[in-house]
């Protein structure tokens, strides 16, 4: 399946976002807090949506900053969570902004590395697993640039027979995981846990019917 930039856009535009969860991560709620962040440390969200997890990252009194190709999805955010954010045009990005939050509206490939605030963290719940294997090392080191010496990140995978299922969301292995972040130590295998994809699930209808999950805490060297 094809994971480009329009395949996206259009995804949004045609309201196809089953991806979307209408509830805060329960693997950002457990575990964040191990990650031991200072008071108000910025947060980076990349390929953001309208993840209420943002939200959740600043009721935690974090600051953070959210990377998003399609306006539409920030727009969403806006209307539907009742946040006034004050929009600005830049060269080739928008900026949506609140207190603590600000979204760029852009393709994180070519978005200019200075409009991002140096984060302390970043938090990852499905933007690696949402790339096709050939965008993903481009994308780690998009993201690196923009974290901390000693930053630490959150990261959710999943792997499963690709027989069963194409992508997006694309099965990672572990071996790629050590191989993209190889200039980071690995903190620790937060949670691993293999499951069957219930009849409910979007992915079930797709072929998946079993998945194994995984949340890494890594922290840059």
């Amino acid at each position: 399946m094809n994971a480009g930039s329009q395949f996206w856009l259009n995804l949004w535009r045609e309201g196809k976002t089953s991806f979307h969860r209408t509830e805060v991560n329960p693997d950002l709620s457990a575990r964040w807090s191990s990650l031991q962040l200072p008071t108000e440390a910025t947060v980076l969200v990349p390929l953001c949506g309208k993840s209420l997890d943002m939200l959740w990252l600043m009721e935690q009194g974090f600051r953070v900053i959210g990377i998003e190709l399609s306006e539409q999805a920030v727009l969403q955010f806006s209307e539907e969570n009742r946040l006034t954010l004050v929009k600005k045009i830049y060269p080739q990005a928008i900026s949506y902004q609140t207190k603590s939050l600000t979204i760029w509206v852009a393709n994180i490939f070519s978005l200019n590395p200075a409009f991002i605030v140096p984060a302390d963290a970043i938090y990852d719940r499905a933007a690696l697993i949402a790339l096709p294997p050939n965008l993903r090392p481009q994308y780690v080191r998009c993201c690196l640039q923009w974290l901390k010496e000693r930053g630490k990140i959150l990261l959710k995978t999943m792997h499963y027979d690709n027989l069963e299922m194409q992508g997006p969301p694309f099965s990672v292995a572990d071996e790629e995981i050590r191989r993209l972040y190889s200039n980071c130590q690995i903190i620790q295998s937060m949670r691993e846990t293999s499951r069957q994809v219930g009849e409910q699930e979007p992915l079930y209808a797709r072929g998946l019917r079993e998945v194994t999950e995984k949340v890494w805490a890594l922290q840059a060297q």
